[in-house]
């Protein structure tokens, strides 16, 4: 899930991301979020931070993911909700038993230690 305005500031190149993407067989879900308007006040001063659609449907299309649109809170949860009924997950149970049968062979050991101290068997 990539939530972005689209423009590429630091890390790597979005072509880059893409191919790792790919390679990893990771599908991207982008949300371009915000107008092309959109202002940003950084110490005083108005910096315009429109809207790169392009970008984000292009990596969205090469990764295998979804591309989606949302320019207020609102329609963000709108996009996240349609999201979140195609994105899920897989429970894989696994065996822990064997820490169990671990932890009471030293519990073991340690009492028959313990007893052989006790009673004075040991020395």
């Amino acid at each position: 899930m990539l939530l972005s305005d689209g423009y590429n500031t630091v890390g790597r190149e979005d072509t880059q991301a893409i191919d790792a993407a790919r390679e990893a067989g990771v599908p991207v879900s982008t949300i371009a979020f915000g107008t092309d308007y959109g202002t940003l006040d950084l110490d005083g001063e108005t910096v315009p931070v429109p809207v790169d659609r392009a970008t984000l449907e292009e990596i969205a299309d090469a990764t295998g993911g979804s591309y989606s649109e949302a320019a207020s809170a609102a329609e963000l949860e709108q996009v996240y909700e349609d999201l979140g009924s195609q994105i899920g997950y897989t429970t894989e149970p696994q065996d822990v038993s064997y820490w169990f049968v671990r932890a009471g062979v030293v519990l073991a050991l340690i009492g028959v230690v313990l007893s052989l101290l006790w009673t004075n068997r040991l020395v």
